[in-house]
């Protein structure tokens, strides 16, 4: 018996052997064309993201899943494992490991691994991701490579026949000739703009009369905040910078209130010391901002240039200050001698910012 259809003349039959007609040919077509249809929207082919971070000697790497495609292959632990076995990076040709050191899911289900590769150092950085074949056919993985500035280097759409991103990783550098005069230009300026810092200075130097008294100053100084730079930028120490500038502006104010109740015409070394070491953590501040010490860059070099710039911009400060202070206290006293106003200048000012750095 053959298959009934419904022709505009009525009930047609077909037998077997027959050849079909233009209607069953077109249902046909429709019905492959639904179907195709009905797998595409069943299994959406879906679009993941891979997210590296060069760093020094370590590149950090986001892989973001949605929840569907992280349910296809087995959930968060499953994700776990495919990113520790298929996002592979090699550095100038060497394969770098990598440990997976947090999974997450956000409110709508996506599964996020967090991956570090340690000791990565290169300028060539290869990336091939295999997540990509394990999903639906069609399936992209977005991947953005950045560096340690978050400047995009790279960013490309990975898919199963092309699964692979290459990025240029090598950080621009100079001679080392370059490096030590930029931080020493750096460091003049730091404490040329630094106000704070030469109002103690000064407020120190305005009542001494030898330069051997400016010579302790200045080394005692020097010595004290040398050691908490070092210390700070390496971090070693680690003062929160809002503490150390409410420090800052109370050794200002100490200092002229001292200079007012007391008749000192010495260099204080041991007071100046000691509260050199407190500047010493406000000039860490600016090598921190930098990006240096804290971070695995190398501190030598930029730690002593930098150094060398504040001793010589707080020298040149003080051979300009110092003859000018000399030359003001020779003059006839006025009614109110010039170390008495100077230090109730410097009371004023390192008040006014004890204030505004507290609240």
């Amino acid at each position: 018996m053959g298959a009934i259809t419904l022709t505009e003349r009525g009930p047609r039959i077909w037998r077997r052997g027959q050849p079909a007609g233009l209607a069953p040919r077109a249902a046909v077509a429709v019905a492959l064309a639904l179907s195709v249809s009905a797998r595409v929207l069943a299994h959406d082919p879906g679009l993941s993201a891979l997210d590296l971070r060069i760093g020094r000697n370590e590149v950090n790497a986001v892989l973001s899943l949605a929840a569907t495609d992280a349910g296809s292959v087995g959930g968060p632990e499953a994700v776990r494992q495919l990113a520790l076995e298929l996002i592979q990076i090699r550095l100038d040709d060497r394969p770098v490991a990598g440990s997976v050191e947090s999974i997450s899911t956000d409110n709508t289900g996506g599964v996020h691994a967090r991956l570090v590769f340690r000791g990565a150092a290169g300028s060539r950085l290869v990336l091939r991701s295999g997540l990509v074949g394990r999903f639906a056919r069609g399936h992209r993985e977005l991947v953005s490579i950045r560096a340690k500035d978050g400047r995009l280097l790279v960013e490309r759409m990975l898919d199963a026949q092309s699964n692979e991103a290459v990025a240029d990783v090598a950080e621009p550098t100079g001679s080392a000739g370059d490096t030590v005069a930029r931080f020493c230009a750096l460091g003049i300026r730091h404490i040329l703009t630094g106000y704070d810092h030469l109002l103690f200075l000064a407020g120190l130097l305005v009542v001494v009369r030898r330069w051997r008294d400016v010579l302790q100053t200045i080394t005692a100084f020097t010595v004290a905040h040398s050691m908490t730079l070092a210390l700070a930028a390496t971090g070693v120490v680690n003062v929160p910078g809002r503490i150390v500038e409410v420090l800052i502006a109370a050794s200002i104010v100490y200092v002229g209130v001292e200079n007012l109740v007391r008749s000192v015409q010495c260099s204080r070394w041991k007071l100046t010391f000691g509260f050199g070491l407190i500047h010493g953590l406000g000039f860490a501040t600016a090598l921190r901002e930098l990006g240096i010490g804290t971070d695995g860059i190398s501190v030598a070099a930029p730690l002593v240039a930098f150094n060398a710039g504040v001793e010589i911009g707080q020298i040149a400060v003080a051979m300009l200050i110092v003859p000018l202070f000399w030359k003001l206290n020779a003059r006839p006293a006025p009614r109110l001698p010039l170390a008495s106003a100077w230090s109730l200048l410097v009371v004023v000012a390192g008040s006014y910012w004890l204030v505004e750095r507290i609240v």
